[in-house]
């Protein structure tokens, strides 16, 4: 696989990263739209300990590949990786997962944020009424064709008031290879905070097939407090 096909990939995970959410819902969501989407934009990430696996590649072309990580986080403080893992395809065991990480650590060095933010600048929100399993929907359409905005939906939990999950297109490709990019970010609420737990995108490369990228979290400390047995963390920790 060469670098021009595989490489975007990376891009199009990166643009997933989908930063931190402890938003409340309570009542219409037309009359919470600006308490959630300020909630959103400002609740910075508490201190974690979580393992990670990143999987990405190209299923079409049978070039795929894994890795699972331990990663610390302490606000003011670098993140930290440790891989424990990995396996298949070198080049996007080295370039696209460890480049994710990589690119992720140094977001964090910087005091960069690592998602576009819900606002007025990137997007239109309007009410999309109540899913089958209860669920708040709200439309977002996008107001900008920036990196990291989508057309799509967010979903509230109405009585606990958190979102757990967004879902669209993104509105920009990550680069002239990838296009096509739908993705997926999924939370839960753990040690009292909202807490990305899966990142995943499906796209299309072009002149090589379909692409994929999807980052799973299990959290074993929020603010140093044990969350609990997790077993896939469990049976990975060395400690």
């Amino acid at each position: 696989m060469t670098a021009p096909r595989i490489a975007p990939i990376l891009a199009t995970g990166f643009a997933l990263l989908s930063g931190w959410a402890q938003l409340s819902a309570t009542g219409s969501a037309a009359r919470d739209y600006e308490r959630v989407v300020t909630r959103f934009n400002t609740t910075a990430p508490p201190a974690y300990r979580a393992f990670r696996r990143l999987e990405a590649g190209s299923p079409d072309k049978n070039k795929t590949g894994w890795l699972e990580a331990w990663t610390e986080f302490r606000p003011g403080q670098p993140l930290k990786v440790e891989i424990v893992g990995e396996g298949g395809s070198e080049y996007v065991r080295s370039k696209i997962l460890r480049g994710m990480l990589d690119s992720e650590q140094q977001l964090v060095a910087n005091g960069k944020p690592l998602r576009a933010a819900v606002d007025e600048k990137n997007y239109q929100l309007a009410d999309g009424g109540t899913t089958d399993d209860g669920l708040q929907r709200v439309m977002l359409k996008a107001a900008r064709k920036s990196e990291g905005i989508v057309n799509g939906t967010l979903f509230l939990e109405p009585e606990a008031g958190y979102v757990t999950r967004i879902e669209g297109r993104l509105v920009k490709s990550p680069s002239f290879w990838v296009h096509d990019v739908d993705v997926t970010w999924k939370f839960a609420r753990i040690g009292g905070h909202v807490l990305p737990i899966e990142v995943s995108s499906r796209g299309k490369v072009r002149m090589y097939g379909r692409s994929m990228f999807k980052m799973i979290y299990d959290y074993v400390s929020i603010d140093g407090r044990p969350t609990g047995a997790r077993l896939n963390a469990a049976l990975h920790d060395g400690q």
